[in-house]
């Protein structure tokens, strides 16, 4: 029997839009989305911390770190909304 004064150990909820499939999909969605909320919706926002807690679960570390590699140098293959406060990374038409 566990310790009941242990860690509380939780997993994510299923995502209905993914069930039954090759999590790829799913993974990627949802770290593109915790980027969006966290740059529209700051740093903190309960949205946000669930959106990384499922990307953390689901996807490869070496996902994330390549993703967050390319997000640093600007080449990611997805246009987000600009960091709060960074006028160099608003796109002139």
């Amino acid at each position: 029997m566990g310790d009941p004064n242990g860690p509380k150990i939780e997993t994510i909820p299923q995502d209905a839009r993914y069930h039954n499939c090759n999590a790829t999909k799913w993974c990627f969605a949802t770290f593109v989305d915790y980027h969006k909320c966290k740059r529209l919706l700051g740093d903190g926002n309960t949205s946000c911390n669930q959106l990384s807690k499922i990307y953390k679960v689901i996807c490869p570390n070496e996902w994330i770190k390549r993703w967050e590699e390319q997000m640093e140098v600007g080449t990611f293959p997805v246009d987000l909304p600009p960091k709060e406060n960074d006028c160099t990374q608003i796109k002139r038409r």
